[in-house]
Protein backbone atom coordinates (compact mmCIF):
# COMPACT_ATOMS: atom_id res chain seq x y z
CA UNK A 1 0.00 0.00 0.00
CA UNK A 2 3.13 2.40 0.64
CA UNK A 3 4.74 1.76 -2.31
CA UNK A 4 1.65 2.17 -4.15
CA UNK A 5 0.29 5.21 -2.92
CA UNK A 6 3.34 7.10 -1.38
CA UNK A 7 5.37 7.44 -4.43
CA UNK A 8 6.73 10.42 -5.87
CA UNK A 9 5.55 11.32 -9.06
CA UNK A 10 6.63 12.52 -12.13
CA UNK A 11 5.68 14.19 -15.59
CA UNK A 12 6.23 11.40 -17.80
CA UNK A 13 4.06 8.73 -15.24
CA UNK A 14 0.95 9.45 -17.56
CA UNK A 15 2.79 7.63 -20.46
CA UNK A 16 3.35 4.40 -18.91
CA UNK A 17 1.11 1.30 -19.75
CA UNK A 18 -1.00 -0.04 -17.03
CA UNK A 19 -0.42 -3.08 -14.78
CA UNK A 20 0.15 -5.99 -15.90
CA UNK A 21 -2.92 -8.59 -15.25
CA UNK A 22 -4.99 -5.04 -14.57
CA UNK A 23 -7.81 -5.98 -16.64
CA UNK A 24 -7.99 -9.08 -15.78
CA UNK A 25 -7.97 -10.74 -18.92
CA UNK A 26 -11.12 -8.94 -20.30
CA UNK A 27 -10.25 -7.21 -23.69
CA UNK A 28 -9.88 -3.27 -23.93
CA UNK A 29 -13.09 -1.73 -25.23
CA UNK A 30 -12.44 1.81 -23.36
CA UNK A 31 -13.04 4.97 -26.07
CA UNK A 32 -14.44 6.65 -29.04
CA UNK A 33 -16.31 4.29 -31.79
CA UNK A 34 -18.23 4.83 -34.60
CA UNK A 35 -22.27 3.20 -35.49
CA UNK A 36 -22.48 1.93 -38.44
CA UNK A 37 -26.37 3.06 -37.92
CA UNK A 38 -25.60 6.58 -38.32
CA UNK A 39 -25.37 7.97 -41.61
CA UNK A 40 -21.45 8.69 -42.90
CA UNK A 41 -21.97 12.71 -42.76
CA UNK A 42 -23.41 12.59 -39.08
CA UNK A 43 -20.54 10.23 -37.41
CA UNK A 44 -18.88 12.69 -35.99
CA UNK A 45 -22.18 13.74 -33.83
CA UNK A 46 -23.27 10.23 -33.27
CA UNK A 47 -20.01 9.23 -31.94
CA UNK A 48 -20.26 6.52 -29.24
CA UNK A 49 -18.03 7.06 -25.73
CA UNK A 50 -17.44 3.93 -24.01
CA UNK A 51 -16.02 3.50 -20.58
CA UNK A 52 -14.53 0.58 -19.39
CA UNK A 53 -13.99 -0.40 -14.98
CA UNK A 54 -12.77 -3.25 -13.30
CA UNK A 55 -14.54 -6.52 -13.78
CA UNK A 56 -15.21 -5.28 -17.94
CA UNK A 57 -18.44 -3.14 -16.11
CA UNK A 58 -18.98 -0.69 -19.23
CA UNK A 59 -20.64 2.78 -19.54
CA UNK A 60 -21.68 3.75 -22.64
CA UNK A 61 -22.93 6.97 -24.28
CA UNK A 62 -24.04 9.01 -27.42
CA UNK A 63 -26.35 11.38 -28.85
CA UNK A 64 -28.64 8.86 -30.48
CA UNK A 65 -29.46 6.17 -28.02
CA UNK A 66 -28.86 8.24 -24.73
CA UNK A 67 -26.93 6.42 -21.82
CA UNK A 68 -26.51 2.86 -21.39
CA UNK A 69 -25.00 0.02 -19.01
CA UNK A 70 -22.96 -2.96 -20.06
CA UNK A 71 -20.66 -6.12 -18.89
CA UNK A 72 -17.91 -7.25 -21.21
CA UNK A 73 -16.18 -10.73 -20.39
CA UNK A 74 -13.13 -12.00 -21.21
CA UNK A 75 -13.59 -14.26 -24.20
CA UNK A 76 -14.86 -10.65 -25.59
CA UNK A 77 -18.83 -11.30 -25.19
CA UNK A 78 -20.65 -8.35 -24.84
CA UNK A 79 -23.98 -7.62 -22.95
CA UNK A 80 -25.31 -3.75 -22.88
CA UNK A 81 -28.70 -2.53 -21.84
CA UNK A 82 -30.05 0.26 -23.74
CA UNK A 83 -33.29 1.75 -23.06
CA UNK A 84 -35.00 -0.38 -25.92
CA UNK A 85 -33.59 -3.29 -24.55
CA UNK A 86 -31.04 -5.55 -24.40
CA UNK A 87 -28.24 -6.50 -26.92
CA UNK A 88 -25.65 -8.87 -27.69
CA UNK A 89 -22.71 -8.90 -29.33
CA UNK A 90 -19.08 -9.60 -29.40
CA UNK A 91 -15.77 -7.79 -29.74
CA UNK A 92 -13.14 -8.02 -32.71
CA UNK A 93 -9.58 -7.77 -30.96
CA UNK A 94 -6.69 -6.61 -33.67
CA UNK A 95 -3.88 -9.05 -32.38
CA UNK A 96 -1.47 -6.54 -32.92
CA UNK A 97 -2.34 -3.16 -31.81
CA UNK A 98 -3.39 -5.26 -28.24
CA UNK A 99 -7.04 -4.05 -28.50
CA UNK A 100 -10.22 -4.00 -29.21
CA UNK A 101 -10.93 -2.64 -32.85
CA UNK A 102 -14.97 -3.96 -33.70
CA UNK A 103 -18.16 -4.36 -31.71
CA UNK A 104 -20.48 -7.15 -33.58
CA UNK A 105 -24.11 -6.95 -32.39
CA UNK A 106 -26.87 -9.37 -32.72
CA UNK A 107 -28.55 -6.69 -34.56
CA UNK A 108 -26.54 -6.01 -37.22
CA UNK A 109 -24.77 -3.11 -35.80
CA UNK A 110 -20.83 -2.17 -35.94
CA UNK A 111 -18.84 -0.40 -34.03
CA UNK A 112 -15.19 1.11 -35.22
CA UNK A 113 -13.10 2.09 -32.77
CA UNK A 114 -12.08 5.83 -33.81
CA UNK A 115 -8.58 5.87 -34.70
CA UNK A 116 -7.13 2.22 -33.37
CA UNK A 117 -3.64 3.32 -34.21
CA UNK A 118 -3.55 6.05 -31.53
CA UNK A 119 -4.95 3.74 -28.60
CA UNK A 120 -2.24 0.55 -29.33
CA UNK A 121 -1.36 -0.16 -25.74
CA UNK A 122 1.92 0.43 -24.33
CA UNK A 123 3.37 -2.40 -22.91
CA UNK A 124 2.26 -3.83 -19.54
CA UNK A 125 4.39 -2.97 -16.19
CA UNK A 126 4.87 -5.27 -13.70
CA UNK A 127 3.54 -4.39 -10.49
CA UNK A 128 6.24 -2.87 -8.13
CA UNK A 129 5.37 -3.49 -4.22
CA UNK A 130 8.98 -3.38 -3.10
CA UNK A 131 12.26 -1.86 -3.44
CA UNK A 132 14.56 -3.82 -5.76
CA UNK A 133 16.56 -3.84 -9.00
CA UNK A 134 13.23 -4.68 -10.93
CA UNK A 135 11.28 -1.59 -8.79
CA UNK A 136 12.63 2.09 -9.56
CA UNK A 137 9.97 3.53 -7.06
CA UNK A 138 10.80 6.63 -4.75
CA UNK A 139 8.86 7.35 -1.84
CA UNK A 140 8.08 10.74 -1.51
CA UNK A 141 9.48 12.23 1.83
CA UNK A 142 6.89 14.60 1.74
CA UNK A 143 3.97 12.16 2.27
CA UNK A 144 3.36 11.57 5.77
CA UNK A 145 -0.84 10.20 5.88
CA UNK A 146 -2.18 7.65 4.36
CA UNK A 147 -6.16 7.98 4.36
CA UNK A 148 -9.10 6.58 3.36
CA UNK A 149 -12.42 8.34 1.80
CA UNK A 150 -15.85 7.30 2.07
CA UNK A 151 -17.63 9.68 -0.04
CA UNK A 152 -18.83 11.62 3.22
CA UNK A 153 -15.80 12.68 4.22
CA UNK A 154 -11.99 11.78 4.92
CA UNK A 155 -12.26 8.44 7.55
CA UNK A 156 -10.75 8.48 10.84
CA UNK A 157 -11.69 4.54 11.46
CA UNK A 158 -8.03 3.24 9.64
CA UNK A 159 -5.11 4.84 8.41
CA UNK A 160 -1.27 5.08 7.88
CA UNK A 161 1.19 7.48 9.58
CA UNK A 162 4.66 7.65 9.05
CA UNK A 163 6.99 8.61 12.24
CA UNK A 164 8.12 12.07 11.33
CA UNK A 165 7.85 15.75 13.00
CA UNK A 166 4.54 16.49 11.17
CA UNK A 167 3.03 13.57 12.30
CA UNK A 168 3.62 14.34 16.30
CA UNK A 169 2.15 18.37 15.36
CA UNK A 170 -0.42 16.47 13.04
CA UNK A 171 -1.47 14.41 15.84
CA UNK A 172 -0.83 16.71 18.42
CA UNK A 173 -3.24 18.84 16.89
CA UNK A 174 -5.54 16.62 15.88
CA UNK A 175 -6.41 15.26 19.63
CA UNK A 176 -6.27 18.54 21.15
CA UNK A 177 -8.95 20.27 18.53
CA UNK A 178 -11.41 16.92 19.15
CA UNK A 179 -11.01 16.78 22.87
CA UNK A 180 -10.01 19.80 24.39
CA UNK A 181 -10.99 22.39 21.92
CA UNK A 182 -13.89 21.63 20.04
CA UNK A 183 -15.17 18.54 22.08
CA UNK A 184 -18.15 18.60 19.84
CA UNK A 185 -15.69 17.39 16.63
CA UNK A 186 -15.25 13.61 16.59
CA UNK A 187 -11.96 12.55 15.25
CA UNK A 188 -13.03 12.12 11.82
CA UNK A 189 -14.17 16.45 12.01
CA UNK A 190 -10.41 17.11 13.35
CA UNK A 191 -8.22 14.81 10.81
CA UNK A 192 -10.54 17.09 8.00
CA UNK A 193 -9.95 20.28 10.09
CA UNK A 194 -6.15 19.55 9.89
CA UNK A 195 -5.62 18.25 6.58
CA UNK A 196 -7.86 19.92 4.49
CA UNK A 197 -9.95 22.61 5.82
CA UNK A 198 -7.42 25.48 6.24
CA UNK A 199 -5.93 25.25 3.11
CA UNK A 200 -8.86 25.56 1.49
CA UNK A 201 -10.49 28.40 3.98
CA UNK A 202 -7.10 30.39 2.96
CA UNK A 203 -7.63 29.22 -0.49
CA UNK A 204 -11.23 31.54 -0.96
CA UNK A 205 -9.94 33.76 1.36
CA UNK A 206 -7.87 35.55 -2.17
CA UNK A 207 -10.45 35.49 -4.44
CA UNK A 208 -7.89 37.14 -7.16
CA UNK A 209 -5.89 34.26 -7.00
CA UNK A 210 -7.39 31.80 -9.28
CA UNK A 211 -4.63 29.70 -9.03
CA UNK A 212 -5.23 29.27 -5.21
CA UNK A 213 -8.97 28.61 -5.79
CA UNK A 214 -8.04 25.19 -8.20
CA UNK A 215 -5.12 23.92 -5.90
CA UNK A 216 -5.54 20.70 -4.27
CA UNK A 217 -6.57 21.72 -0.63
CA UNK A 218 -5.47 18.17 0.73
CA UNK A 219 -1.91 19.02 2.82
CA UNK A 220 0.70 18.17 1.07
CA UNK A 221 1.85 15.85 3.51
CA UNK A 222 -1.30 13.46 3.11
CA UNK A 223 -2.50 11.49 -0.03
CA UNK A 224 -6.15 9.57 -0.07
CA UNK A 225 -6.04 6.02 -0.82
CA UNK A 226 -9.05 4.02 -2.46
CA UNK A 227 -11.30 2.98 0.80
CA UNK A 228 -10.63 -0.98 0.03
CA UNK A 229 -6.85 -0.61 0.57
CA UNK A 230 -7.41 0.24 4.93
CA UNK A 231 -11.11 0.61 5.13
CA UNK A 232 -13.31 -1.98 3.68
CA UNK A 233 -16.66 -2.68 5.19
CA UNK A 234 -18.74 -5.35 5.72
CA UNK A 235 -20.85 -6.50 3.37
CA UNK A 236 -24.42 -5.09 4.95
CA UNK A 237 -23.16 -1.86 5.50
CA UNK A 238 -21.31 -1.12 2.22
CA UNK A 239 -25.01 -1.68 0.70
CA UNK A 240 -26.41 0.15 2.80
CA UNK A 241 -23.65 3.23 2.24
CA UNK A 242 -22.74 2.58 -1.20
CA UNK A 243 -19.36 1.81 -0.63
CA UNK A 244 -16.45 -0.57 -1.04
CA UNK A 245 -16.97 -4.21 0.48
CA UNK A 246 -14.32 -6.45 1.80
CA UNK A 247 -13.06 -9.20 -0.36
CA UNK A 248 -10.73 -11.61 -0.39
CA UNK A 249 -7.26 -9.87 0.09
CA UNK A 250 -8.29 -7.11 1.50
CA UNK A 251 -6.18 -6.14 4.24
CA UNK A 252 -8.67 -5.01 7.18
CA UNK A 253 -12.59 -4.95 7.25
CA UNK A 254 -14.60 -2.41 9.10
CA UNK A 255 -17.80 -2.53 11.17
CA UNK A 256 -19.26 1.03 11.15
CA UNK A 257 -22.78 0.24 12.98
CA UNK A 258 -20.97 -2.15 15.54
CA UNK A 259 -21.47 0.09 18.45
CA UNK A 260 -21.30 -2.43 21.24
CA UNK A 261 -19.55 -5.75 21.22
CA UNK A 262 -22.51 -7.63 22.37
CA UNK A 263 -24.51 -7.33 19.35
CA UNK A 264 -21.49 -8.28 16.59
CA UNK A 265 -19.84 -10.89 18.16
CA UNK A 266 -21.10 -13.09 15.78
CA UNK A 267 -19.52 -11.21 12.53
CA UNK A 268 -16.21 -10.48 14.81
CA UNK A 269 -15.86 -14.38 15.77
CA UNK A 270 -16.29 -15.04 11.78
CA UNK A 271 -13.77 -12.34 10.66
CA UNK A 272 -11.04 -13.73 13.69
CA UNK A 273 -12.31 -17.15 12.39
CA UNK A 274 -11.43 -16.33 8.79
CA UNK A 275 -7.90 -14.32 9.50
CA UNK A 276 -6.04 -17.42 11.19
CA UNK A 277 -7.30 -19.82 8.89
CA UNK A 278 -6.36 -17.32 5.76
CA UNK A 279 -4.25 -19.57 3.70
CA UNK A 280 -0.70 -17.33 2.26
CA UNK A 281 -2.43 -16.19 -1.27
CA UNK A 282 -1.28 -18.09 -4.45
CA UNK A 283 -1.02 -14.96 -6.43
CA UNK A 284 1.77 -12.48 -4.67
CA UNK A 285 -0.61 -9.08 -5.71
CA UNK A 286 -3.71 -10.95 -4.50
CA UNK A 287 -5.43 -7.45 -2.86
CA UNK A 288 -4.22 -5.43 -5.52
CA UNK A 289 -7.30 -3.44 -6.75
CA UNK A 290 -6.94 -4.70 -10.45
CA UNK A 291 -7.44 -8.05 -9.08
CA UNK A 292 -10.44 -7.31 -6.70
CA UNK A 293 -13.78 -9.04 -7.67
CA UNK A 294 -16.90 -9.28 -5.41
CA UNK A 295 -17.15 -13.09 -5.85
CA UNK A 296 -18.52 -15.36 -3.25
CA UNK A 297 -15.47 -16.02 -1.11
CA UNK A 298 -13.40 -19.57 -1.30
CA UNK A 299 -12.76 -19.33 2.11
CA UNK A 300 -14.15 -22.82 3.70
CA UNK A 301 -15.96 -21.76 6.61
CA UNK A 302 -18.19 -19.44 4.56
CA UNK A 303 -21.75 -20.72 4.08
CA UNK A 304 -24.84 -18.94 2.47
CA UNK A 305 -26.96 -20.23 5.41
CA UNK A 306 -24.63 -18.33 8.07
CA UNK A 307 -25.99 -15.09 8.34
CA UNK A 308 -22.61 -13.71 10.30
CA UNK A 309 -21.17 -14.92 6.95
CA UNK A 310 -23.59 -13.10 4.59
CA UNK A 311 -23.00 -9.82 6.45
CA UNK A 312 -19.04 -9.82 6.41
CA UNK A 313 -18.62 -11.63 3.45
CA UNK A 314 -22.13 -10.92 1.17
CA UNK A 315 -21.94 -11.24 -1.78
CA UNK A 316 -23.74 -8.05 -2.39
CA UNK A 317 -26.89 -9.48 -4.41
CA UNK A 318 -27.60 -11.86 -1.97
CA UNK A 319 -27.34 -9.65 0.82
CA UNK A 320 -29.08 -6.80 -1.52
CA UNK A 321 -32.07 -9.20 -1.68
CA UNK A 322 -32.32 -10.48 2.07
CA UNK A 323 -32.55 -6.72 2.91
CA UNK A 324 -35.44 -5.60 0.57
CA UNK A 325 -37.30 -8.47 1.65
CA UNK A 326 -37.18 -7.40 5.56
CA UNK A 327 -37.59 -4.14 4.39
CA UNK A 328 -40.42 -5.17 2.96
CA UNK A 329 -41.35 -7.25 6.07
CA UNK A 330 -41.63 -4.41 8.58
CA UNK A 331 -44.61 -2.82 9.02
CA UNK A 332 -45.86 0.34 7.86
CA UNK A 333 -45.95 3.33 9.58
CA UNK A 334 -49.72 4.87 9.93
Amino acid sequence: IIYQYAQKRHAEDTALGEICGERGGIPDVSGDWFDSWVPPDLQEEGIVVVSQSIGGILSVSAQQFGDAEGTLEPDGSLHVAFDGGALRGHAVIDEQLGVAVRLEFENGAVWTRRDAERVSRLPCREPCTAPGSDCAAELDPDIDLLVTEEGWGLSSANWLIRRSRWSLDFLMAALTAAHVDMRLFGDQDAIILHVMNRQALRAAAVVDDLESLTTDPLDRHAAVVPQFELNSYDALNALTMDCDMFVEGDLLITFPQCKDAEGCNDVFRLAADYAKSAQEPADPHAGAWWLRREDRPRWPGYSLHSSAAIRVFGPRPVIREIFLREQEMRPQKG
